[in-house]
């Protein structure tokens, strides 16, 4: 059985950024519901607007709650996630889609008796085939799931300026360095 995603699925998002946003468009084109979530209420109202149905702020919550457990997960944070405040929101039986990390040595931690009870499982990137890519692109162009972009000029000041706001978690979301007149 493969582990893809179905319009009947709840699709959790953690993270809302280059990749977290594009992930609300496609699992709410798909017929997803979505929950989001992120570490403050800051991205809110881009999450909701973006197509998300529920957004959760986890950074000083001691416990989650949603009227449907979410059978699928998308990490797409590099950081690592308090498992154990994500056990009452993810069903029996849930995938978990680890898309980032911080680094190649960075350690999956997880608390393992409770993967083994929930049949929690984790599937990796899965490779996409050509077909696979452009079957995405296909369904991106008929429902306009696009990125959001911040630009910045192609030279050495822009590539300078859109690093700073890389690292300030400034960026909205996906940074495009443009020649002139573009």
């Amino acid at each position: 059985m493969r582990d893809t995603v179905k319009p009947t699925d709840v699709v959790g998002i953690v993270g809302i950024g280059g990749l977290g946003h594009l992930a609300i468009q496609f699992a709410a084109k798909m017929g997803c519901e979505v929950v989001c979530l992120s570490s403050t209420d800051a991205k809110k109202e881009e999450a909701l607007g973006l197509g998300a149905h529920y957004f959760l702020a986890t950074k000083g919550a001691t416990s989650l709650s949603v009227e449907h457990k979410i059978n699928r997960l998308l990490v797409t944070t590099s950081q690592q996630i308090d498992w154990d405040l994500y056990k009452d929101i993810l069903s029996p039986m849930a995938t978990i889609f680890p898309l980032t990390v911080e680094d190649d040595k960075a350690k999956l931690e997880v608390p393992y008796m409770r993967f083994l009870l929930q049949g929690w499982k984790f599937v990796g990137s899965t490779n996409p085939t050509r077909n696979g890519y452009e079957e995405m692109l296909a369904f991106a162009a008929l429902h306009k799931v696009k990125p959001i972009i911040q630009k910045f000029p192609l030279t050495a000041d822009g590539v300078e300026s859109s690093l700073k706001t890389l690292g300030e978690g400034k960026m909205r979301y996906r940074g495009v360095l443009v020649a002139d007149g573009e």
